[in-house]
């Protein structure tokens, strides 16, 4: 299985604070592998190549994660990527690659996630102007049955609004909208 994790260039967006080493054992400050929230537990997190499609929002590069000798593993429940959540107290973090369109479709072509899921993170890929990726999610997971609801979530998911909004974002909402008509008209 091949382990993924998403960042800022090598700085962390959970915690500001930490800037990884690449190709050398990073070990969490914080390590509590029996708590259960991701705050008090620490450590890094990580996901699969099947489930790193919902977290390409977290950063602007993606990098192969490789898990040294002797590190605990945990895997983290996750409704929005089931089986696709994990936290360590030791990574080693490889491969540096920008995150372009052409890597999210690529990363699209191999996710296996919820539905809702999907349309979450479609927002921020329209929003970041990966159009390929954004019509493809649109072609392939909304349809004139699912508009009302894929609107609602594509909607709301963004938390950081920007102003305007992308032109991108705007003309993938039309699509959804134009769905949602179809069925109603």
């Amino acid at each position: 299985m091949k382990y993924l994790k998403v960042m800022d260039n090598i700085q962390s967006n959970a915690n500001p604070k930490v800037v990884y080493k690449i190709n050398e054992v990073n070990v969490a400050q914080n390590w509590n592998k029996n708590a259960t929230t991701p705050e008090k537990m620490g450590g890094f997190n990580f996901s699969t190549e099947d489930k790193i499609l919902r977290w390409l929002l977290r950063g602007n590069t993606i990098y192969e994660v490789i898990i040294p000798e002797g590190a605990e593993v945990i895997e983290c429940e996750s409704p929005s990527a089931p089986h696709g959540v994990f936290r360590t107290n030791k990574i080693i973090i490889k491969n540096p690659k920008e995150i372009t369109d052409d890597v999210a479709l690529d990363l699209y072509k191999k996710s296996d996630l919820p539905w809702k899921s999907y349309i979450q993170i479609l927002s921020y890929l329209a929003a970041s102007n990966y159009k390929n990726t954004s019509y493809k999610i649109v072609e392939e997971k909304i349809n004139q049955i699912n508009a009302t609801e894929a609107l609602e979530i594509y909607d709301t998911f963004l938390k950081r609004k920007m102003d305007p909004m992308p032109e991108l974002y705007l003309e993938v909402k039309e699509k959804i909208k134009s769905l949602q008509n179809e069925k109603e008209g």
